[in-house]
């Protein structure tokens, strides 16, 4: 890798050892890329490496981009197997086991399930599993990852689920939070070293959310990275807004048509079709619409609406709206004005 920076650079330019390569890591990749006049905002202000680690903005990296790597998986050996397409073939494989079902009230519950129970005893989920018409393909849960588990000096592995989309939050140190960075909660492992099972304190000033308890890695599992990325996180979203229009007194239904878009709303007469939009990098967004226009209007969540300009002013024939304004005309629309 070091050698491909240096001929990116050009002679005299950027680091030329592998151990001044590390320490670029180490800082805004905006200085490592200053001869690509075009990269991404979220690219150059990324950090890769912190705390002997790779940061949660090196897997959201991974997680977006990692399409145009496809075509060397399986020939690139030195690509660590998160980068490649391995969890976007799982991902594949879990929506194809779904939608095989060609039934919509299978499809709609069967990726509920995913999305509420991404992590758990494998004992529990096989019970609830069990006798269901739930389907959902064995692949698709592993072994929580070593770098998501506390281990103590006995010998015994802990996690915790985040708060927001209950999946085994990343343990750096004594620091635990979400890999994926909008599930803003930050925690501290307790320094009672006695304390069994060992307790988490909130040390960031975000919205409020429960502090979860600590779970025994023995038996347990959680949906594999890429399911986890790209059914489970957005799909926090999509069921958190569903049930919030459904309070105000809309009529929603889950992926039509088997997720030929996300959102169908019905309030006051009007209807209402959505596809909810949830990247870190709001270019790789727009590359994505250009190459796959969406069949709804585009919604951004909450925790994404400061993109909207940028991928208006891109896109601007893009019918686009954030969750709040959304909201609000949904509100509308159910006092009966238009």
């Amino acid at each position: 890798m070091t050698g491909i920076v240096m001929e990116a650079h050009g002679p005299g330019r950027g680091p030329v050892t592998p151990h001044g390569l590390v320490q670029c890591l180490h800082r805004p990749l905006g200085g490592l890329l200053e001869f690509a006049t075009d990269a991404d905002e979220m690219i150059r202000a990324a950090v890769l490496l912190d705390d002997g680690g790779l940061t949660e903005e090196a897997y959201d990296l991974a997680a977006e981009y990692a399409m145009p790597l496809s075509a060397l998986s399986g020939t690139e050996t030195w690509l660590p197997t998160w980068t490649t397409m391995h969890s976007e073939q799982i991902r594949s494989e879990v929506f194809a086991g779904m939608i095989g079902t060609r039934n919509q009230d299978d499809y709609v519950r069967s990726r509920t399930f995913l999305i509420e129970h991404p992590a758990g005893s494998r004992e529990e989920i096989g019970e609830l599993v069990s006798g269901s018409r739930i389907r959902v393909l064995g692949k698709g849960y592993v072994d929580v990852p070593d770098g998501q588990l506390h281990r103590r000096k006995d010998g015994s592995a802990w996690w915790w689920a985040c708060p927001d989309c209950r999946w085994p939050m990343a343990v750096t140190g004594t620091k635990v939070r979400c890999r994926y960075r909008p599930h803003a909660a930050v925690f501290r492992i307790a320094t009672d070293a006695d304390r069994r099972p060992p307790a988490l304190r909130r040390i960031d000033e975000g919205p409020r959310a429960d502090v979860p308890d600590a779970r025994e890695a023995g038996g347990s599992v959680c949906l594999d990275h890429g399911v986890w990325r790209f059914i489970v996180v957005p799909g926090a979203s999509e069921l958190r807004i569903c049930r919030e229009l459904r309070d105000l007194g809309a009529d929603v239904w889950l992926w039509p048509e088997r997720d030929a878009y996300d959102l169908r709303v019905v309030a006051g007469g009007r209807e209402f079709r959505v596809d909810l939009k949830e990247y870190r990098s709001p270019h790789r967004l727009v590359a994505d619409l250009r190459a796959k226009p969406p069949r709804a209007r585009v919604l951004l969540p909450r925790t994404h609406q400061h993109q909207v300009d940028v991928i208006k002013s891109s896109l601007p024939g893009l019918d686009i709206v954030t969750e709040t304004r959304f909201r609000s005309e949904v509100r509308r629309a159910l006092k009966g004005r238009a």
